[in-house]
C-alpha cells in the first residue's frame, strides 16, 4: 500500500464507536448541567418574588399613610383585562365588603402576581379598612377620642395571628394584614384569568388559601384567621407569607400625622 492510501485511510474521519462514545459524553454533560440551572432559576425566582412582597408591603404602608386605612382586598375571579380588575372593592356604609381576596395590585400600582404569574392572597383585618373617620365605632378605654384622620387608633387590635405550623406556635399576633404568595406550586392561587389552582392537601398551605367565594365575600380555611409561615420550605408547602406588623403601621401613620 502506497503511503498515500495510507494517509487517505487516516483522514476519512471518526468511527461509529467514536461518534456514539462523543454523544454519550456530550449527553452526561449537558445532563449535568440541567439540574444546576433548575436549582439556579429556583433560588432567582425566590428572591424575586421576596422583593416583590417587600414592595407590596411598602405600598400598603404607603397608601395607609395617604389614606387613613389599609385597602380593601380585590375582587378574586376578575380576568386582568376586564375593567375594575386589581381594584379594591368600594367601602358600603364606611366598612370593607369582605376581608379576604387578593391583592388590589392596580389600587396599589404593584405586580398583580407573583414570580410564578399567580395573584398574591390578600387578608386584612376589619377595623383597618374602614372608612375615614370610621362609622360610630365605640373605641375601648384608653382609646376614648375617636380618630378624625384615620380608620383606628393606636389601641386598635387585628384579627389575624401567624403560626410556625397548623396549630403550632405563635409567631406574630393581632396583625393588620397579611399577604401570601402561594409559591412554586400555586396550590390555591388565583391566576390572572380569575380562576382558581387546584387547592393542595398540605394542611399548612390549606391555612393560607381562600376556599370558598360568594356574593358575601371570601372565606380561608380552617380558623381563617391563622395563617401559616414555615421556616423553611418542603416538597409539599412553598407559600411564601409577609405581614404588617401593628407597630410598623402605627409608626407609618404617627409619622404621616395620621395618629394619634
Amino acid at each position: 500500500m502506497t503511503s498515500e492510501c495510507r494517509l487517505l485511510r487516516q483522514d476519512r474521519g471518526f468511527t461509529l464507536t467514536e461518534l456514539a462514545v462523543v454523544m454519550v459524553i456530550a449527553a452526561l454533560l449537558v445532563g449535568g448541567l440541567l439540574l444546576p440551572l433548575s436549582a439556579q432559576l429556583d433560588v432567582r425566582n425566590l428572591n424575586d418574588n421576596r422583593k416583590a412582597m417587600a414592595e407590596v408591603r411598602e405600598a400598603l404602608l404607603g397608601f395607609a399613610a395617604a389614606n387613613g386605612r389599609l385597602p380593601c382586598p380585590a375582587a378574586t375571579t376578575t380576568a386582568s383585562e376586564v375593567a375594575g380588575a386589581g381594584v379594591e372593592s368600594a367601602l358600603v356604609s364606611g366598612v370593607c365588603p369582605n376581608h379576604t381576596g387578593v391583592l388590589p395590585w392596580a389600587t396599589l400600582g404593584v405586580s398583580e402576581g407573583d414570580a410564578w404569574g399567580h395573584r398574591f392572597t390578600y387578608r386584612v383585618s376589619p377595623v383597618f379598612v374602614q372608612s375615614v373617620p370610621p362609622p360610630g365605632t365605640a373605641w375601648p378605654s384608653p382609646c376614648t377620642t375617636n380618630p378624625q384622620n384615620a380608620a383606628f387608633v393606636l389601641c386598635s387590635r387585628g384579627e389575624l395571628d401567624i403560626l410556625s405550623s397548623t396549630g403550632g406556635n405563635g409567631i406574630a399576633s393581632d396583625v393588620p394584614a397579611v399577604i401570601i404568595s402561594h409559591g412554586k406550586n400555586g396550590n390555591g392561587a388565583y391566576t390572572a384569568e380569575g380562576t382558581q389552582l387546584a387547592v393542595g392537601s398540605d394542611a399548612d398551605e390549606r391555612e393560607n388559601q381562600i376556599v370558598s367565594s360568594g356574593a358575601t365575600g371570601w372565606t380561608d380555611d380552617g380558623m381563617a384567621k391563622k395563617f401559616v409561615k414555615r421556616s423553611t420550605p418542603t416538597a409539599s408547602y412553598d407559600d411564601e407569607v409577609v405581614w404588617i406588623p401593628p407597630g410598623l403601621l402605627f409608626n407609618r401613620m404617627i409619622t404621616a400625622g395620621r395618629l394619634p
